[in-house]
Parts: C-alpha cells; sequence; structure tokens
C-alpha cells in the first residue's frame, strides 16, 4: 500500500505487517462478498434433491467459477490462497495466515508450517519489531 492508501494490484514478495493487515482488509471485504453469492448457489443446490442434472451442473459450474475468481483477486492482491477463504501472505520468514470470518490478521506460521501450526502474531518473534517500527515511523511524523 502506498502513502495515498492504495493497493499495488498484482503485488508479488513480501509483505510487512503493517501492509498484509491492510491487504487483509481488503481480502476480508471482498471474501465477505464471495461467501455470500457462494452459500446463496450452495443453499440452492441443497434445495435441489437433484431433480434436475442439468440446473444442479450449472449451478455447481457457477460455484466453482465464483472460487475462482476469489483466487485469482488474492493472488493479484499479494495473497496466497491456501483453502477455501484461507490466504497466507509472506511476511519474509514465513506466512501471516487469515482465515474467514476471522476480523483482522492474527497469526502467523512458517513456510513448512500450516494452518494447524499457525501461532498468534503476538508470539512470533519479529511481532515486536515490527510493531517497534511501525510506532517509530508514526511518531517520525508526528515531529
Amino acid at each position: 500500500m502506498d502513502n495515498y492508501g492504495v493497493v499495488d494490484i498484482s503485488r508479488k514478495g513480501q509483505l510487512s505487517l503493517k501492509e498484509a493487515e491492510d491487504v487483509v482488509q481488503i481480502i476480508r471485504k471482498l471474501t465477505e462478498k464471495y461467501v455470500f453469492e457462494v452459500e446463496s448457489k450452495m443453499v440452492r443446490l441443497e434445495s435441489m434433491d437433484g431433480r434436475n442434472l442439468d440446473e444442479t451442473n450449472r449451478i455447481e459450474a457457477e460455484v466453482n467459477l465464483k472460487i475462482q475468481e476469489w483466487h485469482s483477486k488474492v493472488r493479484k492482491l499479494g495473497g496466497v490462497p491456501k483453502g477455501l477463504w484461507l490466504v497466507d501472505l509472506d511476511s519474509g520468514n514465513g506466512y501471516f495466515c487469515w482465515k474467514y470470518p476471522e476480523k483482522v490478521l492474527g497469526f502467523w506460521h512458517g513456510y513448512e508450517d500450516g494452518f494447524k501450526n499457525r501461532i498468534p502474531l503476538s508470539e512470533t518473534p519479529n511481532f515486536k519489531k515490527d510493531l517497534i517500527s511501525a510506532e517509530k515511523n508514526v511518531v517520525s511524523t508526528l515531529l
């Protein structure tokens, strides 16, 4: 994110904690939209009881398309989709980890670890360093 609050789409590479937090807020809003669309199609599918195979196939294709669209948009924002509504963001020494419906970015895991081994950001070695650096930036802009 630049000084004007604009996120660089097609972002690749490592993100600072602040950048990841900003991107997650955009991903969260995007995900809410896709969750609503996919869930409404799933409710429709469940109500059909397999009576109309063509309609069932069409709705299933729409669900898959929505999920693929979500994956593509998350990647353009610098995220790595790891499952349904689960996103990793490269921190330089592992991944910031976010899963819908979490409101904020709160977890991290190593490159070789996964969702099951994620830990709260406050327990990561770089969290305090990033926090102190962010606080120094805020103070220097106030002076």
